[in-house]
């Protein structure tokens, strides 16, 4: 690592760009190798840094949350729940719902997926 870069990225945390400080370096060589123009080399840069605060954002969230387990729509079998059609599936995944702030009501016997719909919402 030479000094300058060395410099670049205690600027970086400064600014606390701590994400894109930790692959400077590598980026730094991806760019030479790819011949990337300065406003590419910028834009990812500034890309993984957004992407990796919004994970953290995500994660901390989540924590925040304190749900008894992770579960996404994705993870939702529809072809085990006789009661909720593909159609109403993808309405709720859609969110109109919550534009038009209607309420859901989850009912059902024990292991029928409402914790999972809701915690996927």
């Amino acid at each position: 690592m030479t000094s300058s870069t060395s410099e670049m990225k205690q600027w970086m945390k400064t600014l606390n760009l701590t994400e894109a400080a930790h692959i400077l370096e590598e980026s730094l060589l991806d760019a030479q190798a790819k011949d990337w123009s300065c406003g590419r080399f910028l834009q990812h840069l500034l890309r993984y840094e957004l992407q990796k605060r919004d994970e953290k954002q995500r994660a901390k969230r989540m924590k925040w949350a304190a749900f008894p387990f992770i579960k996404s729509l994705d993870d939702f079998r529809l072809e085990e729940q006789q009661s909720l059609s593909k159609r109403q599936m993808e309405q709720l995944r859609g969110l109109l719902w919550l534009e038009h702030t209607y309420n859901i009501i989850l009912l059902g016997p024990p292991g029928t997926g409402k914790t999972h719909l809701s915690i996927g919402l």
